[in-house]
């Protein structure tokens, strides 16, 4: 069961919807195609997940904010436990020792055992009588890691199945008092991170027009009722590339009202301003 589900973070939504308007750095680039890798990990750990859904509550994307900041992909609340879960979508070679992972700045192990601190010391201030378990989820079967000890906090993905059939003998069933719990905990979520991966631009700054949901190339009209890509030949239907383009400009200009002709404009003039007003009125 989830009481919180998971959703695209906000900074991801405003590069996607800046991407093919704007030149996006090097930098900017790469970051971009992490949380892509990111959320797509975090699907499919979703997905091994599901079969035990009837009982645990679980809990996307948590942030807690206790002096320091924690940020938890998935959060897993049962009668007997909580884990704490992080999933990494990694590929190619990997190798693990005594003092973490080779050649990484930023290592995992570190930052799940300071979430779990972390974790645990807001479930002792609640006085919530639960032990904590945490675990790296690698999902990606094309991953490989060597030095795997089996002290280490780590799952692979060839032992994904195992585990989740782990959870399901260890959990009991689920009943008000887990639910309350999970309540608790999801009262501390923050939304708020003075992380965020934060990029400038203005109205002026970023192009205009339709562009293509797969490839982001300018769209052009192919009929009175549909546009196409000139790249990736992907044929849409004009007003759902309309709908689809005033929910980019509602997420990089939010609390600006979407009048007609800002919309209008935005579009590139592609729709008229009637057909706009038609479109969007309800």
């Amino acid at each position: 069961m989830q009481i919180k589900s998971r959703k695209m973070p906000a900074e991801m939504q405003i590069l996607e919807s800046l991407n093919g308007r704007v030149q996006l750095s090097p930098e900017i680039g790469r970051q971009l195609r992490n949380m892509r890798e990111g959320g797509a990990g975090e699907r499919l750990l979703d997905q091994a997940l599901e079969s035990v859904s009837d009982c645990v509550i679980q809990i996307s994307d948590f942030t807690l904010a206790r002096n320091q900041l924690c940020q938890i992909d998935t959060v897993l609340v049962s009668a007997n436990g909580i884990y704490l879960l992080d999933a990494k979508n990694w590929s190619g070679r990997h190798t693990v020792g005594d003092k973490g992972f080779e050649r990484l700045t930023n290592d995992p192990l570190d930052q799940l055992k300071r979430a779990e601190k972390l974790f645990g010391r807001m479930l002792e201030y609640e006085r919530i009588p639960l032990q904590v378990s945490s675990r790296l989820v690698f999902v990606n079967p094309e991953m490989t890691l060597y030095g795997v000890q089996p002290e280490m906090p780590i799952v692979l993905p060839q032992q994904i199945p195992e585990f989740v059939s782990e959870i399901r003998q260890q959990v009991g069933v689920l009943t008000e008092w887990e639910m309350r719990v999970a309540r608790r905990i999801l009262a501390k979520h923050t939304d708020e991170n003075p992380y965020r991966l934060k990029v400038d631009y203005m109205w002026d700054s970023i192009g205009k027009g339709m562009l293509c949901a797969s490839c982001r190339k300018l769209l052009v009209e192919k009929s009175h009722k549909y546009v196409w890509c000139p790249v990736c030949q992907a044929v849409e239907a004009k007003g759902a590339a309309l709908l689809r383009t005033k929910a980019e400009m509602d997420v990089l200009f939010p609390g600006c009202k979407p009048e007609v002709d800002r919309l209008y404009r935005f579009c590139g003039g592609m729709v008229s301003k009637r057909g706009i007003f038609k479109a969007t009125r309800n």
